[in-house]
């Protein structure tokens, strides 16, 4: 199974992230889907390396795309890496830009997306 994760760049909540690596492990959960970006995704990368899990990396290009980068990278997750779910890890939804533009693309292609805030 594909995962991509994705979050609030503020996201420190390790233990919430490690808790649902190590279930979704035991469901054949072999690939870890994320954008380099700090917070939410720095530590679900860091989580899925010590898991043993191969990690497929996109970061953005903002040298390149400038403010689009973000949301290209998103669609470039989706397309190129093809999750199987996407987990959005993220204390207010409502108030992101980039989380909300992956769930968004997410539900539009089809694939199941669970939305964590922590509480």
């Amino acid at each position: 199974m594909r995962v991509l994760i994705c979050g609030d760049r503020n996201w420190t909540d390790r233990e919430l992230i490690k808790a649902y690596l190590t279930a979704l492990k035991g469901c054949a959960f072999d690939v870890l889907i994320e954008g380099e970006a700090r917070g939410a995704d720095r530590l679900s990368r860091e989580e899925a390396l010590k898991l043993g899990l191969q990690v497929l990396r996109f970061p953005a290009q903002w040298d390149v795309h400038g403010k689009a980068a973000g949301i290209i990278r998103n669609q470039q997750m989706l397309v190129e890496g093809k999750p199987d779910l996407v987990v959005a890890f993220h204390h207010n939804l409502s108030q992101s830009k980039g989380t909300k533009d992956m769930v968004w693309r997410a539900k539009k292609a089809g694939v199941p997306v669970v939305v964590e805030d922590g509480n």
